[in-house]
């Protein structure tokens, strides 16, 4: 299937809740407009590549959903808007479960697991 996976980065000064508020935010927003969330996941507190913000670290999460652009374009103006979030980029994918499936992997045997493990 067809759709859109979004990376988010979120401030790392909020908390659980306030990050698992803003990703059901972000879920309404997509659903709202016609789309369906297939996947998210979370990516971990990781060091960012250069200041955001004044921010040497963020929250990522990853999340997949289906090809509405209606969707989309109302999910880009929330994250827009919204004072918790650093960065994101959304991208076009072919099939989203294989994407979901080789990150799953990356995350459990790859670079990733590795990363994950140094903290």
């Amino acid at each position: 299937m067809q759709g859109y996976e979004s990376i988010i980065i979120l401030d790392p000064n909020a908390t659980e809740e306030d990050q698992t508020g803003l990703l059901d935010k972000f879920k309404v927003t997509v659903e709202g407009e016609g789309g369906n969330v297939l996947h998210q996941t979370p990516w971990g507190r990781r060091k960012l590549a250069y200041p955001v913000n004044k921010k040497d670290y963020g929250y990522y999460h990853l999340m997949y959903f289906d090809r509405t652009p209606q969707a989309l374009t109302a999910l880009e103006r929330v994250l827009r808007y919204d004072e918790n979030v650093l960065k994101w980029m959304t991208v076009f994918v072919e099939d989203v479960d294989e994407e979901f499936n080789k990150f799953e992997k990356l995350k459990t045997e790859g670079s990733i697991a590795q990363n994950l493990s140094d903290r």
